[in-house]
């Protein structure tokens, strides 16, 4: 997997929906490349929030220390990019997309945890949607979904990610907007002294669920 392009499937439609992966539990590759094929799989039922998207771009895997809990496993993390049309309610969409994804969380074993930074088999966060018709970014602000995700530039095993696909985005996270965030984040303890590196090792099982 090229490190500054990612994989790339097919282009983005009317709405570009971003994603963040991360597992430290387990088979932590395997649960990535489950999740991406569960992630596929919503695409194809009709009643799905997804139906009909598309995986236009998936960035390399890094392996980043934790945040929060310094006492677990390093986790696997990557940003995946899904093209789509149809969506005239954003909140609405929202919140039926936080549910098919905490299902697949479920479904994968992922316990509701209640306590915070706990090891888990998988996490999918919505970090951005984008309106290519508009050309901004959906903003939200839903008890169970606040968009653009806040954490976003606060997190180097996010930022690293979308920087592979930063020449496929818009501004706030362009190629100049991710590298001033991880700049600033250089000397910072809120999350930014993890040293995460290029990972990439499941390119052809990954091949395989994107066909």
């Amino acid at each position: 997997m090229d490190r500054k392009s990612g994989s790339r499937t097919g282009g983005g439609r009317d709405m570009d929906i971003c994603l963040g992966l991360g597992s430290n539990t387990g088979n932590t590759e395997d649960n990535l490349l489950k999740a991406l094929s569960l992630i596929k799989s919503a695409a194809s039922v009709t009643r799905s929030p997804l139906a009909g998207a598309a995986i236009s771009c998936i960035s390399p895997v890094y392996l980043s220390s934790p945040v929060g809990n310094v006492n677990q496993p390093y986790f696997l993390n990557c940003a995946v990019m899904l093209g789509m049309s149809g969506v005239s309610d954003y909140a609405v969409f929202g919140r039926r997309l936080i549910f098919v994804l905490k299902n697949i969380e479920k479904n994968m074993g992922r316990k509701n945890e209640s306590v915070r930074y706990m090891p888990r088999i998988i996490d999918i966060d919505i970090l951005f949607v984008y309106d290519n018709v508009q050309k901004n970014f959906i903003a939200l602000d839903l008890p169970e979904l606040k968009l653009p995700h806040p954490e976003v530039f606060n997190r180097r095993f996010v930022l690293f990610p979308l920087f592979d696909l930063s020449y496929n985005l818009n501004k706030p996270f362009n190629e100049e907007s991710i590298k001033k965030a991880l700049a600033e984040l250089e000397n910072s303890d809120a999350g930014a002294s993890q040293k995460i590196s290029y990972y990439g090792r499941f390119d052809e099982n990954l091949t395989r669920i994107l066909r």
